[in-house]
C-alpha cells in the first residue's frame, strides 16, 4: 500500500515525535500558567474594588458632604487607574504567552505534518462504480464528463503521470480543459504496484512499456467505441513518450495529442536528469532496484511483485528541487507561527499528496530509465513496442499535436518537453502548438496562471479539431477566431 515518506527514516521521525510531544507539554504549561496568571489578575482586581469601595464607605471624610463628594470622585478616579493598568499588564503578560503558545502550535503542526500519516489521496471530482470505464490491471479509466449535452462528440482523456503520487495530480488540468467546453471528460488514475495482479486471467501481467501501451490502446479504444469518434489524447509529463507510441502503432485512436512537461526529447536540451542518468549508465537502474526492490506481500493484490520503493522516487524530487522545498516549508513554517492558517492549509495540503508515496512495478521504472533518459529510444528510433519498431518520423498526419513546458522545469527542460514537434514532418505547422510557460514542473499542472494563459489555447486548438454533434460547428468557429 501507499506510504509515508517519512517512514523511510524511522529514527528521524522518532525524534521529531518526540520534540513534538515536548512542545506539547510546553504549551500545556504555558496554558496553566496563563489561567494562574489571569486567576491571579482576578483575584487581584477584585481585593482592589474590595479596599477601594470600603473606603469610599467607611472613611470618615466619605461623608455626605462637599469634602466626601471630593473625596469619593478621586478615590474612583485611583480605582480606575488601579484597574485599568492591572488590566493593561495582565493584557500584556497573557498576549505575550498567547503568541509563545502560537508559535510553538505552530511548530507542533509543522512537525505532524512530517510524523503523522499522510491522509489518504483521491480525486475531488465526485464519481460512482459507474463512472468507471474501465479496470485494467495497472490503471483505471474513470468518466468526469459534466452531465450536460455535449457540443464535441470527442472524449477527451488526460493520462496522468506513474512518478510515485497519486494521479490526482492531473485533475486540475482536466477539469479546466472541461470547463473550457470539452466536456467529455475521462482521467487515467494509475495504481500502485501493490495493487496490480501478477496474473490476469492465468496469464503472466508485466508493467513494462508494451504493458502500459496494451494498457493504453485499450483505453483509446474503448473511447473511440463509446462515441464512435476518436478522443483527445492529453499526456501529463511522464506518459507523454508512452502515449505518443500508442498513437504511432495505432494512429485511428486520437483526434489530436498533446503533452504538458514531457521528456518527450531528453537529448533536446541539458537537464539534471538525463545528464545524470547517462553519466552513470544503463545498469545503474538495475543496481538500484536490486539494492532498493521488495516485492509486494502476500495478502495483497500484487503478491509476488517486484517493486521500486516509490519513497525513493519522492526522496529523489525532493533533493532534486532542494531549494524550491526549502522556502515552501519555511513559508509554511511562518505561516502556522504567526497563525495564517488558510495560507498555511494550501502547501500542507500540497505536501499531504507530495509525501504519500506509491510504488512502482520494477519493469515500468526499469525501461523510464533505460529508455527515456538513457537511450532517448523514441528520437533515436530504437524504441520497440511488443518488437514493433517505434519511430517519430511514422508519426500520424491526421493527429494534430501540442506540446508545453516551463522555463523552471528542472525534470523535463523546456527543449525536452517541445523539441519534439521540430522533427515531426508528418504534420503541418498550422496543425502544430507549442508554448513554454514561467513555470516549474508542478506549475504545469497546478498553477492557476498557467491554466488560464495557456492551457485556454490548448483548449481552443483542441476543439478547433474536434467532431461535433449534429454538425454543430459553433465552437469550432469560435476556436479559430471566426
Amino acid at each position: 500500500m501507499p506510504a509515508s515518506l517519512m517512514s523511510l527514516f524511522p529514527q528521524a521521525q522518532a525524534a521529531m515525535e518526540a520534540l513534538a510531544w515536548s512542545m506539547k507539554n510546553n504549551i500545556a504549561m504555558t496554558e496553566m500558567a496563563s489561567q494562574m496568571i489571569g486567576f491571579g489578575f482576578s483575584c487581584h482586581n477584585a481585593a482592589v474594588k474590595i479596599g477601594f469601595d470600603t473606603a469610599a464607605n467607611c472613611l470618615p471624610a466619605s461623608d455626605d458632604t462637599p469634602d466626601g463628594n471630593m473625596f469619593r470622585e478621586i478615590s474612583e478616579i485611583y480605582r480606575k487607574g488601579a484597574l485599568n493598568f492591572s488590566e493593561l499588564l495582565e493584557d500584556n503578560l497573557i498576549s505575550s504567552m498567547d503568541r509563545y503558545k502560537q508559535h510553538r502550535q505552530g511548530e507542533v503542526e509543522f512537525l505532524e505534518m512530517f510524523t503523522q500519516e499522510p491522509p489518504a489521496q483521491k480525486w475531488s471530482i465526485a464519481f460512482s462504480d459507474e463512472d468507471v470505464l474501465l479496470d485494467l490491471p495497472g490503471m483505471r479509466l474513470i468518466d468526469v464528463s459534466r452531465d450536460i449535452p455535449h457540443e464535441v462528440d470527442n472524449y477527451t482523456v488526460v493520462f496522468a503521470p506513474r512518478a510515485g503520487h497519486h494521479s490526482n495530480i492531473g485533475e486540475r488540468t482536466a477539469l479546466y480543459l472541461r470547463d473550457q467546453g470539452l466536456t467529455r471528460m475521462a482521467i487515467v488514475e494509475q495504481k500502485c504496484a501493490d495493487d496490480i495482479p501478477m496474473y490476469v486471467d492465468g496469464v503472466r501481467h508485466y508493467e513494462n512499456f508494451d504493458g502500459q501501451v496494451s494498457q493504453y490502446r485499450s483505453i483509446l479504444s474503448h473511447l473511440k467505441e463509446r462515441t464512435g469518434c476518436a478522443p483527445h489524447t492529453v499526456a501529463v509529463c511522464q506518459p507523454g513518450p508512452l502515449l505518443i507510441s500508442t498513437l504511432i502503432l495505432y494512429p485511428e485512436l486520437a483526434r489530436t495529442f498533446g503533452s504538458a512537461g514531457s521528456p518527450m526529447h531528453t537529448e533536446g536540451e541539458e537537464g539534471f536528469l538525463t545528464d545524470f542518468s547517462r553519466r552513470m549508465g544503463k545498469d545503474y537502474i538495475d543496481r538500484l532496484i536490486n539494492f532498493f526492490s521488495s516485492k509486494v506481500g502476500p495478502t495483497k493484490i500484487g503478491a509476488g511483485r517486484e517493486i521500486y520503493d516509490g519513497r525513493l522516487q519522492v526522496l529523489g524530487f525532493y533533493i532534486l528541487g532542494i531549494e524550491q522545498h526549502a522556502r515552501n516549508l519555511k513559508k509554511i513554517l511562518v505561516d502556522l507561527k504567526e497563525g495564517d492558517k488558510e495560507s498555511a492549509k494550501r502547501q500542507m495540503q500540497f505536501y499531504d499528496w507530495y509525501n504519500y508515496a506509491l510504488h512502482f512495478p520494477a519493469g515500468f521504472i526499469r525501461d523510464t530509465y533505460k529508455k527515456i533518459f538513457v537511450e532517448n529510444a523514441l528520437i533515436n528510433g530504437t524504441l520497440k513496442i511488443h518488437g514493433r519498431p517505434v519511430r517519430l518520423e511514422n508519426y500520424p498526419t491526421n493527429v494534430p499535436i501540442w506540446a508545453l513546458g516551463g522555463t523552471r522545469d528542472n525534470i523535463a527542460p523546456p527543449q525536452q518537453a517541445i523539441g519534439h514537434l521540430d522533427l515531426i514532418d508528418s504534420v503541418t505547422e498550422d496543425q502544430k502548438l507549442s508554448a513554454v510557460a514561467e513555470a516549474g514542473h508542478m506549475g504545469l499542472f497546478r498553477s492557476r496562471r498557467v491554466l488560464r494563459d495557456h492551457y485556454g489555447h490548448i483548449a481552443n486548438f483542441m476543439k478547433a479539431n474536434s467532431d461535433y454533434a449534429k454538425g454543430n460547428h459553433s465552437i469550432a468557429k469560435l476556436a479559430l477566431g471566426a
